[in-house]
């Protein structure tokens, strides 16, 4: 099985080869033969590498669609990630609050104390009972109460009060108001009529009536209130705080103190701002004798519950609306139900039977998402995040969306791009990056292929080159071989008519065996240079001597040729270091050169001159020359030119590529010049100077050198 395989697959490669290069299946098996460890490289190449690398160019090809949209779902997800962490910001604000009301009311402390403990957005609230009637902190506005129906009594009450305040007779009008008091017919006008009668006095100067008579209202009338709707009660023991202050400083004080705090934890009517005045007063009156947290913190109590006023009396009539519509909300664990009007958000829920309403200013709230907003957008450039409500239109470019429900219902959290054409642009960087690394790739295994295909026509070519090399060897060894042994031959069974004609016989077989020798000494230099094993030792000497030598050894093969050798050397030529036999070579190889190839033009030239860095000899002849596409490559191993006249003189390919090899070993160089049809010529430069050796060799007088 394992002998029939190869004789299977060559079959089928003769056969393929037969169908499309008819009359080349020897050729072509043959380059097959020797290319057989390339293709191998070849194929490996194509199986690990460019087989490879397409699969994932066709892959990365189809990704870039996919990488168009991770850039897309990359710019969401940093929206996402900001629109979660504002969304946490926002939830913290309300799920602090909630806690900190459910505290209050689990501990039993009312949570319409201290305010700005429960949230800093908090502006007012208002706890209602099981009916809906407003039960803290305030009481729900009255309209101001008529001194009296009656219009004579009325008329009384102003002709008292004119008399007080515009004639300025207290006096008087204390007895006005007296009267005023006998006559009416209720305790409220006769309780106001004492409290004026008693202001009067007091006025008047008449101290202790006034005192008793406020006494008296306090004990009688303390829940009546006056037209600006004062409790005559709280008027009535403040002036007599006020007026025991001086004699009797604690029992003054001691009232003073608790009428404040009766008045800071009383519900105050909406719309009668009374309570507040009275407390300022009282403060101001206790401000040398009480001690400074507490007048600090009762100020500081009385600010919050005015602000609490000011903000109840504003959004008191929206409260109906909301606690009508979180009635049926009565669920278990005080949830909190939230509902936005124009400038608040409420907060409304049950606990046990009581109702509470939270009210939020809006406003503030948006203002510090707003300020999260920005500082969110700011940490990202690449995203912009807005707060929009909920008359304000959704776009449909953007990134992320969340909702506030159900804090502040009808409001988002929106999440667009900074600018909306910087995700196209990403994506079309992003597309560009990777068809450059494809190109990039795509190219490389071009590169590869072609670099592949050029080393396996480069082998093929060596491979022939060393065939034809092989095939020239052979011949050239074949024609000095068969000429020594023809002319020993002849020698040897006498064949020869005279001493002449032996004499040329000698001779030819002496000239053979010299080509021989030339031939092989090529082959073994060729060989030891391949190997990089090839030295020769440089010392300074007499070029000229050296050529003269050379030329004159291949004198006679050339005048055997019938060509015509002229030798022009100066008298004297500069020193330069040369190895003598590898000059010999040099020499040889390029005269038998001249002569192969210039033997139609009957001569050959060898000079040599001094040049300003080193001495040149030029071999030159008047041959068939060398074609221009050649004139690069002629000292290139085993290369012979395709011109046919060239290719019907023998040669190895191989005696320029020692010529190149020696002259560089010398640190010199070789270079051609040719016209086809007029000759040739061979220049090698010797460099003389510091420049051509080291100092150490300068010293030892000579060099080995590879």
């Amino acid at each position: 099985m394992s002998t029939q395989r190869p004789d299977l697959t060559l079959r089928l490669v003769r056969r393929l080869i037969g169908w499309f290069a008819p009359g080349r299946e020897v050729q072509a098996m043959s380059d097959l033969t020797h290319l057989r460890g390339p293709l191998r490289l070849v194929a490996v190449f194509a199986v690990t590498v460019v087989l490879p690398g397409l699969v994932l160019a066709w892959l990365s090809f189809r990704s870039v669609r996919g990488e168009e949209l991770a850039v897309v779902e990359e710019a969401k997800g940093r929206a996402e990630r900001a629109a979660d962490a504002m969304l946490e910001q926002t939830a913290a604000i309300f799920e602090e609050f909630e806690a900190t009301v459910q505290r209050r009311l689990a501990s039993g402390r009312s949570p319409l104390d201290a305010l700005p403990e429960l949230s800093p957005f908090l502006r007012v609230a208002f706890r209602l009972d099981d009916s809906g009637e407003l039960a803290a902190p305030f009481e729900p506005p009255r309209e101001r109460l008529p001194v009296s129906s009656d219009v004579t009594l009325t008329g009384a009450w102003l002709g008292a009060q004119r008399t007080e305040l515009i004639d300025g007779d207290p006096a008087r009008a204390a007895e006005l108001y007296a009267r005023i008091g006998a006559e009416a017919r209720g305790v409220q006008v006769e309780a106001l009529a004492s409290f004026a009668q008693a202001r009067a006095l007091q006025r008047a100067g008449r101290a202790p009536e006034a005192l008793a008579i406020y006494r008296d209202v306090l004990a009688r009338g303390a829940d009546v209130r006056d037209p600006n709707g004062f409790r005559l009660g709280d008027l009535a023991r403040l002036k007599l705080a006020e007026a025991a202050l001086p004699n009797d400083t604690a029992v003054a004080v001691s009232s003073l103190r608790a009428l404040v705090e009766e008045l800071l934890t009383r519900r105050w009517t909406l719309g009668v701002a009374s309570e507040a005045p009275l407390i300022a007063r009282a403060l101001d009156l206790l401000d040398p004798h009480a001690p400074r947290d507490w007048l600090a913190t009762s100020r500081g109590r009385l600010e919050d519950r005015s602000r609490m006023m000011f903000y109840g009396e504003q959004l008191y009539p929206e409260l109906a609306v909301v606690t009508a519509g979180s009635t049926g909300l009565r669920v278990a664990g005080a949830s909190v139900h939230y509902e936005v009007t124009h400038r608040t958000l409420w907060a409304t829920l049950w606990y046990s039977d009581d109702h509470y309403a939270f009210a939020l200013d809006r406003m503030e709230i948006s203002k510090k998402l707003t300020e999260v907003a920005d500082l969110t957008s700011r940490a990202d450039p690449s995203i912009t995040v807005l707060l929009t409500g909920p008359e304000e239109r959704r776009d449909e470019g953007a990134l992320a969306l969340r909702s506030l429900a159900p804090w502040l219902p009808g409001w988002s959290i929106l999440i667009l791009p900074s600018d909306s054409g910087d995700i196209r642009r990403s994506q079309a960087r992003q597309r560009n990056e990777r068809l450059v690394l494809i190109s990039a790739a795509l190219t490389l295994i071009a590169a590869g292929a072609i670099l592949s295909g050029r080393m396996v026509a480069r082998e093929l070519e060596i491979a022939r080159e060393k065939a034809d090399f092989a095939a020239n060897v052979s011949h050239e060894l074949r024609s000095p071989i068969t000429q020594i042994r023809v002319k020993g031959e002849a020698l040897q069974l006498g064949l020869i008519d005279d001493e002449e004609e032996a004499r040329e016989h000698y001779d030819a077989i002496v000239r053979e065996a010299e080509r021989l020798t030339r031939l092989v000494n090529n082959v073994l230099d060729f060989a030891a240079i391949e190997r990089g094993a090839k030295s020769y030792t440089l010392r300074p000497g007499d070029l000229g001597e050296a050529v003269r030598a050379a030329v004159e050894t291949a004198r006679y093969s050339a005048e055997t040729r019938k060509l015509e050798m002229q030798l022009d050397l100066p008298d004297s030529l500069p020193v330069v270091r040369f190895d003598p036999e590898a000059i010999a070579q040099v020499m040889q190889n390029l005269i038998s050169n001249a002569a192969k190839y210039g033997d139609k033009g009957g001569w050959i030239g060898v000079s040599a001159w001094a040049v300003p860095d080193g001495v040149e000899v030029r071999v030159s002849d008047r041959g068939i020359g060398i074609p221009a596409k050649d004139v690069p490559r002629v000292f290139d191993r085993f290369y012979r030119s395709g011109d046919s006249e060239t290719r019907r003189r023998k040669g190895t390919g191989i005696g320029l590529t020692i010529v190149k090899y020696i002259m560089e070993a010398h640190g010199g160089a070789v270079r051609v010049a040719s016209v086809p049809g007029e000759g040739t010529t061979f220049t090698i430069h010797f460099p003389t100077g510091p420049s051509a050796t080291s100092p150490k060799e300068r010293q030892h007088g000579q060099t080995s050198v590879r």
